[in-house]
């Protein structure tokens, strides 16, 4: 068992779960959607050309609810392993400039009744996965 295949959301519920990574200044990202049995509703990877990590983190974040938005998917839970990003979504801390915009329109995508969390990395193992992939990715 993986952690991240544990702690499913409620009863009738979506959990979006993304992460980010940048290798040597190349950012790519990934995500997976899942249900209260951990079904996997939607899995995807990208590429996101040049950028820092946190840039990464939030482009993962917009394409993940962006991709929920078109498909008509409202989830009401989102975890991320970036603890920085969660606070800055949240308006704990102020964003860097560069993913102001970013997470701007993503409070535009999530459902009002979502939630933003933080989970350990061990705890977002298959969205790391396809954040890693996401660098295969043209």
């Amino acid at each position: 068992w993986h952690l991240d295949q544990l702690a499913g959301p409620p009863y009738g519920s979506l959990k979006l779960n993304t992460d980010g990574s940048c290798i040597d200044n190349a950012c790519a990202g990934g995500g997976v959607v899942r249900d209260h049995t951990g079904m996997i509703i939607l899995a995807f990877s990208s590429s996101f050309g040049i950028g820092n990590s946190a840039e990464a983190e939030a482009k993962a974040m917009h394409l993940g609810l962006r991709l929920c938005s078109e498909r008509g998917l409202s989830i009401s839970f989102m975890e991320l392993d970036s603890l920085f990003l969660v606070n800055c979504f949240n308006d704990l801390w102020n964003p860097p400039w560069a993913i102001e915009y970013i997470l701007r329109d993503c409070k535009n995508l999530i459902p009002s009744h979502a939630s933003v969390s933080h989970v350990f990395r061990e705890a977002n193992g298959l969205a790391d996965r396809l954040a890693a992939h996401g660098h295969t990715c043209q």
